[in-house]
Parts: structure tokens; sequence; C-alpha cells
């Protein structure tokens, strides 16, 4: 089975500031969710490792700055203590030439666009190889305003111009944790494909954290990705998640002709409630069995598990 996940915070864990504090361990082995050992189960594995703001708004430029440079030191030493399996993907060339070579093919993005507030570090992300940004996190920020913090606030000027900087790189924006008001401000601002690296359906759980219908639509117009999240609250509101409500949330989408434009953004290490039976990024191939239980074809599991999110890479990395 081949793999390709969105989202991760797997990075933020290895760091100094980890969120839970789970036994950290390296990238190649830990105590997490996520780690090269389990993931060596997978015949061709692609992942996207989160540089996330933190949990608590950052205060001050300078702080910012700190952060973001450790976070990427962080990532770039655990990319390097792993290069006999792995390779740091900045291009589509990149992940071909770790398909071949039967490597784990790493890319990095941000999540929480605030790490980013001066020139030079959008720059020194832009020199690293992020390759998405996400717009913001829970909290308002310089740039935006998240789905938890106010639906209705927009991009603010700051953000736009943010926008169209990272588009001119190449670098794609993401959707996920950005208010509503905020994403139509972005489709107004760039006619580049966006992608939502873990959300899910508002119709089948009504979360402020998931997209609408029309927001999913118009993902799906632009050429764009959406990664399905397992964290229970975003799948059901019901205390405990099973397999079959992250189905219920694929299945929505599907019936919106969104089939080509659905992938996996579990956000591994990034969540403490996972659907029962589902405790680490082993537990994909629990969800990969209830799909083909389900109906769902090899060729329509394999596009969901991998084959979507490498079309989009190999067009727009």
């Amino acid at each position: 089975m081949d793999y390709f996940d969105l989202h991760c915070d797997t990075i933020y864990e290895l760091s100094e500031y980890g969120l839970y504090r789970r036994s950290r361990g390296t990238l190649r082995e830990n105590g997490g969710q996520l780690d090269l050992a389990r993931t060596a189960r997978y015949a061709h594995y692609a992942q996207v490792f989160a540089l996330f703001c933190g949990s608590t708004p950052i205060q001050t430029e300078e702080e910012a700055h700190v952060r973001f440079t450790h976070l990427l030191q962080t990532a770039q030493n655990a990319f390097a203590s792993c290069s006999d399996v792995l390779v740091h993907c900045k291009t589509a060339d990149d992940f071909a030439a770790a398909e071949r070579q039967g490597k784990v093919a790493a890319f990095l993005s941000i999540e929480g666009a605030e790490l980013l507030q001066s020139e030079a570090d959008i720059q020194a992300a832009i020199d690293a190889g992020v390759r998405i940004v996400t717009l913001t996190w829970n909290h308002r920020s310089c740039y935006g305003c998240g789905a938890a913090a106010d639906n209705d606030a927009g991009l603010t000027k700051a953000g736009i111009w943010l926008v169209q900087k990272l588009s001119a790189h190449g670098i794609v924006p993401d959707v996920s944790h950005l208010s509503e008001r905020g994403f139509w401000d972005l489709m107004q601002n760039t006619s580049a494909p966006v992608l939502a690296t873990h959300s899910n359906s508002r119709e089948v759980c009504p979360h402020l954290r998931n997209l609408t219908d029309a927001q999913f639509t118009a993902i799906v117009q632009r050429g764009g990705l959406v990664g399905i999240n397992l964290y229970v609250p975003f799948l059901t509101r019901n205390a405990h998640a099973e397999p079959s409500d992250i189905l219920r949330h694929i299945e929505h989408f599907c019936a919106l002709g969104g089939a080509d434009s659905l992938c996996i953004g579990a956000d591994w290490d990034g969540c403490d409630r996972l659907p029962d039976g589902i405790s680490d990024v082993t537990g994909i191939e629990r969800l990969a069995e209830a799909l083909a239980r389900h109906g769902y074809t090899d060729i329509q599991i394999r596009n969901l598990m991998y084959d979507n999110a490498k079309r989009f890479v190999t067009a727009n990395f």
C-alpha cells in the first residue's frame, strides 16, 4: 500500500515546544503517532511535515523569528539524520526521485503564517523549500483570523499581500483553520489552486473548522485538494468515532464531484482523539480496509491514499 499524507505535527513534537509532550525520541523512532519505523510498512510514503506556530499567540516579530528558526532547524536536522531513507522534497522532480529510490518523500509546510513576520523569514521559508502555508491557526493574527476565533473576519491587507507574495514563489495557500470570510478573500485574491490540508465536511459534522459545500466545491474547481482529518471532533459530534465516520465525510465530498480532489491529512501528532482502532500512522491501513469493505475499488482507494496527492504535487511543485 502507498500513502501520501498532507499534514502532521511531528516536527513540533520533536522540537522544544512539543504540545503533547509524548515520548519524543527521533523522527526515525519515537513514542508519538508517527515515525519512520512505522511508515516503512508503506511501499511508497510521502508526508507533509508542518512547522506549527504554536497553541499560544505569537506576540512579537522577534518571537516569531525565534520560533520559526528553531522549528525549521528541527526539521532540517531530523531530515538529515534520516537521509538514508528520506528525501527532503522541494520540487516535483525531488518527489519523483524519492519514489524511484524507494525513500520517504518529505515536504515542508508552515501551519500558521504568523511564524513569518519579516521579509527575511519569508525568504528563509522560500529558500528552505516550504511548499505550503496555512494562512492562520486558531488565533487572530496580523494576516487574518482562524475560524475558531471569528468566522466572519477576513484577511488583512498584510494577509492579502502575503498570499500574493507566496503565490509568486509557487507556495500553495492552505485554508485549513482559516475563517470562512478569509477563505473567500483568498479566492478573490489569487487564481492559484488552494489546499485544505486537514479539513472535513461541515455538512456531515457542523464544526466551524470544517468546510462548507461551497468552499469544497470552490477548491475542486481550482484543481485543489482536501485532506481528510482524523481528529474526532471534526468527524462527529459523538464522544467517539469509528472508521465509518471517516467514510461519511469521504462519501459526502465524493457526492459533490470531488473524488479526484480528496486525500488524507490525518493530523498525526497534532490531535489527541483519534477514531477507535486508529491510534497511530499504521491505522491508515484500517481505513483502507473499511473502504474496501464498503465497495470502494482498488483504484479509488489508491487515488485517495496516494495518487490524487501525487498528481497535485506533480502539476504544482
